[in-house]
């Protein structure tokens, strides 16, 4: 009988809408870098295990590029992967952050990070939803 139960349980999350969704992100990047702001927003598509770029923009002659993955789904929340990047003047890639942000669905979650090595803060706003 216990075995039924946790096959009713599988059966059940794997009907959730979370688990059959096709997921799509909306995205909004801001860095403050001594008194000069940088901003990216945008929305994609996500496909479990593979790689996205959810921006990729040139200011001031650094290119900012954001990827996401998704990572895992449960019946309450889905789990991604972020990475932003920006590339320096030598041409080598810095990363700004790169959080794993476990959110369910339509409701925001955010991180703040604040360099004051390098004076800059950067804040980066997620929004799960399905298609």
């Amino acid at each position: 009988m216990n075995e039924w139960k946790k096959g009713l349980v599988l059966f059940s999350a794997m009907l959730s809408p979370l688990a059959m969704a096709d997921w799509q992100v909306d995205v909004n990047f801001e860095m403050d870098r001594a008194g000069k702001q940088h901003r990216a927003q945008t929305s994609v598509s996500l496909i479990p295990g593979e790689e996205t770029v959810i921006f990729d923009n040139d200011t001031s002659g650094r290119s900012l590029v954001g990827t996401a993955q998704l990572l895992e789904v449960t019946a309450d929340e889905v789990k991604i992967s972020l990475v932003v990047q920006e590339q320096c003047p030598d041409g080598e890639w810095r990363t700004i952050m790169a959080p794993t942000i476990c959110a369910g669905l339509n409701t925001p979650a955010s991180v703040n990070l604040i360099n004051e090595f390098l004076d800059e803060s950067a804040s980066l706003q997620v929004e799960i939803t399905s298609v």
